[in-house]
């Protein structure tokens, strides 16, 4: 067994020796030789996947979870059997990276495509040059039910407690890391050489590392282009974060929870500010190191009783649980903090953008009024590229907005839903259009769900949570927020 499948059937043991806390399940219309296949991302694969199937398993009643390393590295197969009855269960993983999961999705070779990005035209155009009939097109992929965002993942960039530089850009990491800045003394801090320390690809992290950092993610190739490191690979996260904390010189990369008694970079935008590495920004998007994981199905094939019965279990609450025994972020709501909500409206009136945009008074007053005395929820509507459609994980987060107004906590709780714009355009015409799409969600909550006397306002450019010199963050400003507030 190679060491990336020890370390996940240690993991294994310990997942099947925690006591899962409701009672198992009905395995309703499921027959008794359960089979699931699933291709692609490693992340998902291999740090996600395990885990959710063991919990999953407990919940149908079946014991005896046995992991089985494949022929190939990232390969494996997770079986499961019943003490008491013939049912059993087989999952199959391939997880060789995303690009790998596509076509055997198409020919119909597996049941989930395993992706750590969202599909694109380049991945459909590929599989129409391999001439597989029927590919379905891109519009296909991205409808809510066939792109499934299962879960979010981030990583922090750490250094010593000892380094007084607070924050870098993702563009001084990226150069810190392939060698173009070499002494923290080009980025403001004291005549001191950078060392480079980082985790096993195999061990996670490295694959959203290149991705948002490096820009290449191809794993193999972004690791091969990072400047020498000081010391061989880690393999466990815990000596890697000591390692640093110890070197006042040091850098690398790890997730959250991995950090230990190391520090976390702020980083820093365009627009000269900067953002803390939080969970809460991670769930709704905004932290700039973090991303949306998917298991696409096949628009063209309907999926087995079986293969739904995991997917749905995947995306509910005790689903949602069993993946952050690995460290990715849930889709579950979660709220701000009282510090969160009070900066966002001391910020309110700064358009991000260099000062091209000045925010009316009306619309600043109108943000504060309607969320003053409230805190925001992770739960952010966001649309597809180009349009006023809400995107998958957004429409799913309806319902998850309806469940979580319906905890007892929540009886005395307001919805508040305020549409924002980019600054790019006519003023009046983006404040028009976040009047809008606020609206209609709140209808929709109404008509849908019952939601009782949820607000909705549309404010335009105010309050922007990315800056908008930037293309590829500006997009982040189109959205509705959901703030509660006590009920006068």
């Amino acid at each position: 067994m190679t060491n990336r499948l020890f370390r996940l059937a240690l993991r294994l043991f310990a997942m099947v020796c925690v006591v899962v806390s409701s009672l198992p399940v009905a395995a309703q219309n499921l027959p008794d030789d359960i089979v699931i296949r699933l291709a692609g991302s490693s992340s998902i694969g291999q740090r996600m996947t395990i885990d959710a199937v063991t919990v999953w398993a407990k919940k149908l009643g079946l014991g005896a979870v046995r992991l089985n390393s494949g022929v190939d590295p990232g390969d494996y197969e997770i079986v499961a059997r019943g003490a008491e009855s013939r049912r059993s269960l087989r999952v199959t993983v391939s997880g060789k990276g995303t690009d790998a999961g596509l076509e055997p999705l198409l020919r119909g070779e597996t049941d989930f495509w395993m992706a750590a990005r969202q599909v694109q035209q380049s991945d459909i155009d590929a599989m129409r040059r391999l001439k597989i009939p029927n590919v379905p097109d891109l519009a296909q992929f991205q409808t809510p039910g066939i792109e499934n965002v299962v879960g979010l993942d981030a990583v922090t960039i750490i250094t010593s407690v000892r380094n007084p530089v607070k924050q870098l850009s993702i563009a001084q990491v990226k150069a810190m890391f392939t060698g173009q800045i070499t002494n923290w003394s080009q980025v403001g801090g004291p005549n001191l050489p950078v060392t480079l320390y980082a985790m096993d690809p195999g061990a996670g992290y490295a694959d959203i590392f290149c991705a948002a950092v490096i820009g290449n993610a191809d794993v193999a190739k972004c690791m091969a282009s990072l400047a020498h490191l000081n010391a061989p690979l880690f393999t466990y996260a815990d000596d890697l974060a000591d390692q640093v904390d110890g070197d006042p010189g040091s850098l690398s990369f790890v997730a959250f929870q991995d950090k230990r008694n190391a520090r976390s970079m702020q980083i820093s935008t365009e627009c000269n500010t900067a953002l803390e590495p939080d969970g809460f920004l991670v769930k709704t998007g905004e932290y700039p190191l973090s991303r949306r994981l998917y298991i696409y199905v096949n628009p063209t094939r309907p999926l087995s009783p079986a293969a739904r019965a995991y997917l749905d279990f995947l995306l509910s609450v005790p689903g949602q649980n069993s993946i952050t025994m690995t460290g990715f972020g849930t889709l579950m709501p979660s709220m701000s903090s009282d510090t969160y909500s009070s900066n966002r409206l001391s910020t309110a009136g700064d358009a991000q953008n260099g000062g091209r945009t000045r925010i009316r008074p009306i619309d600043q007053h109108a943000f504060e009024d309607a969320v003053g005395d409230g805190n925001r929820s992770s739960i952010t509507f966001r649309f597809q590229s180009g349009t006023s459609n809400l995107d998958s994980r957004s429409e799913r987060d309806i319902a998850r907005l309806a469940e979580f107004m319906a905890l007892p906590a929540n009886k005395d709780m307001q919805v508040v839903l305020v549409g924002f714009s980019s600054a790019a355009g006519d003023y009046a015409a983006n404040r028009t259009l976040s009047n809008d799409r606020a609206a209609e969600i709140k209808d929709r909550l109404v008509k849908q769900y019952g939601i009782k006397d949820p607000v909705a306002i549309g404010v335009g450019p105010t309050a922007p949570v990315a800056c908008n010199l930037d293309p590829s963050t500006a997009s982040l400003n189109q959205r509705v927020e959901v703030w509660l507030r006590r009920r006068s």
